[in-house]
């Protein structure tokens, strides 16, 4: 167990419930055989807490101590002096403990003849219980500037036809513009053609004729802006794409066109495909078509026909920037608005309106043809995700089940966006699910690793975050590791219409260096913390501190096991569990070296009606994390990253 520092006790005249000086433990009492009913005589010495978790070499921990008389009452005069019983193990001085090298040592606080001792485990740093090691951020960060277009040399293409756009792209070099007719929609499955290995810095753009009133780059497309530009509409006759790539084509940009099926089609698996589309695999790196941007798209099923994907990303060096995904929905199966398995990035998905049924994004679920390939460093800004409350409980049914999932990933950096809506269905209501899973058993290389997550707004929702190890113990893979989980916003969890787990964070299996910190989660309705999957795979490195978290009926929880310390320590031993601030009707059995009130307003919001999670000046929880900053998350850098995240 990590070691705690102990904080003063709170200003009584906030009404705060046992915040700083751990929970209520019964305490160490020694007594000496003077029964004698003098008040000023100490017959016992009483140390808090009674008992203190191990600690690790180089932790502290702080300890009180009272003399008290035949009566149970405190004699204030009398002076406590403390010693080790073995001092190069801790040290100790007014209190203070000082976990020194590995053993065990007796503590005492005496008073003349009278003392009470408290046993001390000090544990060596090892390899699984070290200092835990934080997320690699993105190596690759992409450049989606415009280029010219054309550019010098280029010429334009214009094309109002199914036959002279295929024709165009059959045809048009680096640096030409491919025109289409505003107003015009084409049918047909278009293919994205591979036009040599050099692009001489140059692309080809793909575009409407008339640009004027077009968002500026940076900003967001709409379906009102789509229907006022008449943007040129290219619709899939069929379950094939609307758009697909061949092996190897690359440098392609496509800005504001639409992008459907036709209404008589049913079902449509993927209306963009770059890269792997399922009927041709890509099965060596060499294939993998890259650097492709789709910039201010309208991409969209339709309102009762099945698209299983709106974008899928199987290609190196792609974006979907400044775009609107919406109606990615299917009856019984699994649907997003963008994901990707078979491509190796870099990618970057900023500034998009993302609605989907199954998972708005995510990366992995199916294996990888290529051997070896992770998708890596990927790039999530700005976006808003989004489900519909009117797809509950319709007659058609649209299976839903996370916002954003990671199975197989690398190097992803999710930053400033907005996830809203999510309940139970397909699965329990959770908003990010985040593991590593080796899908059919052909990836024993899979692994989710080095993911950051961070000044994210999360509302309306069934659960929080399942993070898990790996859960797929059917096939060899590599569990979760490095995940860095920092500064989000949670809030309106499992109510009426977002029914689900209710959960803060569910934490399952042997997930390593996992960093749950400054996080505000405000009203989970079962459990703040709940450890599942196994106690023979704990977790390996767990930092979760600094964090505001309601604690729900459950508080923090293990799988058959008791709540608080218990648990922590079954399922994961080597945890630094500190400074957070969680509200709890009991804190018995709890960790110390954090804080813990009765309810939400003994915190002591801005206005947490209105949803200010800011604390006020006066709150007994300034400054009161293990960095010397207010616990939760930063709300300021939350608000300035997600700002304009929602466009009308």
């Amino acid at each position: 167990m990590h070691p705690v520092v102990l904080r003063a006790a709170c200003a009584a005249a906030l009404g705060v419930v046992a915040c700083g000086s751990g929970p209520d433990l019964p305490s160490a009492v020694n007594s000496s055989t003077n029964t004698g009913t003098n008040t000023n005589v100490v017959t016992s010495v009483v140390i808090s807490p009674s008992s203190v978790a191990t600690l690790t070499v180089g932790g502290t921990t702080s300890l009180s101590a009272s003399a008290k008389n035949g009566l149970g009452q405190d004699v204030g005069a009398a002076a406590i002096t403390w010693s080790s019983s073995a001092s190069n193990v801790a040290a100790v001085s007014g209190g203070v403990v000082s976990a020194l090298s590995a053993g065990t040592a007796q503590i005492t606080a005496a008073t003349g003849s009278v003392s009470a001792t408290i046993s001390l485990n000090v544990v060596s740093l090892s390899v699984t219980d070290g200092p835990e090691t934080l997320a690699t951020l993105p190596q690759t960060y992409l450049n989606t500037t415009a280029p010219p277009a054309p550019d010098a040399g280029g010429q334009v293409h214009t094309v109002s036809t199914a036959t002279s756009f295929q024709n165009a792209l059959n045809s048009a070099n680096f640096g030409d513009v491919i025109a289409i007719q505003n107003g015009v929609t084409l049918i047909g499955n278009f293919t994205l053609a591979n036009r040599g290995t050099s692009n001489g810095g140059k692309w080809i753009t793909i575009r409407p004729v008339t640009m004027t009133g077009l968002p500026a780059e940076g900003s967001r497309m709409t379906p009102a802006i789509a229907a006022a530009l008449q943007l040129p509409i290219i619709l899939s006759p069929n379950n094939l794409g609307a758009i697909s790539s061949t092996p190897g084509a690359h440098h392609i940009r496509i800005i504001g066109i639409e992008v459907s099926q036709v209404s008589t089609v049913a079902s449509n698996t993927g209306l963009v495909r770059l890269g792997e589309d399922g009927t041709n695999p890509q099965k060596q790196l060499a294939t993998v078509p890259h650097d492709f941007v789709l910039d201010r798209m309208y991409i969209h099923g339709l309102l009762l026909q099945n698209t299983r994907r709106c974008v899928g990303l199987n290609s190196g060096a792609s974006a979907v920037i400044d775009s609107y995904l919406s109606a990615c929905h299917e009856n019984g199966a699994d649907a997003q608005a963008i994901a990707g398995w078979n491509g190796p990035g870099p990618f970057k998905i900023v500034n998009n309106y993302l609605e989907a049924s199954g998972e708005n994004i995510m990366f992995g679920g199916a294996d990888p043809n290529v051997p070896n390939l992770t998708p890596s460093d990927i790039e999530i800004r700005h976006n808003h995700f989004f489900k519909p409350t009117s797809w509950k409980g319709i007659a058609q049914h649209w299976l839903v089940k996370n916002l954003f999932e990671l199975k197989h990933a690398q190097r992803v950096l999710v930053e400033g966006n907005l996830f809203e809506n999510n309940w139970t269905d397909g699965q329990s209501g959770t908003a990010i699910a985040i593991k590593t899973v080796n899908q059919d058993g052909a990836c024993n290389w899979c692994v989710t690793q080095d993911v950051t997550f961070r000044y994210n707004l999360v509302r309306n929702v069934g659960g929080a975050f399942t993070v898990s190890g790996s859960p797929d113990n059917a096939f060899a893979d590599i569990p979760a590791r490095r995940l860095t989980i920092t500064d989000n916003i949670v809030h309106t969890i499992n109510t009426a219409t977002y029914d689900g787990i209710g959960q803060g964070a569910l934490l399952n299996g042997d997930v390593s260096d996992l960093v749950f910190a400054h996080n505000t989660i405000v009203d989970p309705t079962s459990a703040a913390l709940t450890f599942g999957g196994g106690t023979n795979q704990p977790m390996i490195r767990l930092a979760f501190r600094d964090n505001i978290i309601g604690g729900g009926v459950n508080g923090m929880k293990g799988s058959g096991v008791t709540a608080g310390t218990v648990s922590l320590n079954t399922f994961a031993p080597s945890a630094r569990f500190t400074n957070n601030v969680i509200t709890l009707s009991s804190t018995t059995g709890y960790p110390t070296g954090n804080y813990y009130p009765t309810a939400l307003a003994s915190i002591f919001f801005s206005a947490l009606t209105s949803f200010d999670f800011h604390l006020i000046a006066g709150s007994a929880y300034k400054e009161k994390a293990t960095d010397g900053v207010d616990p939760g998350a930063n709300v300021d850098a939350v608000l300035s990253a997600i700002a304009g995240v929602i466009v009308p």
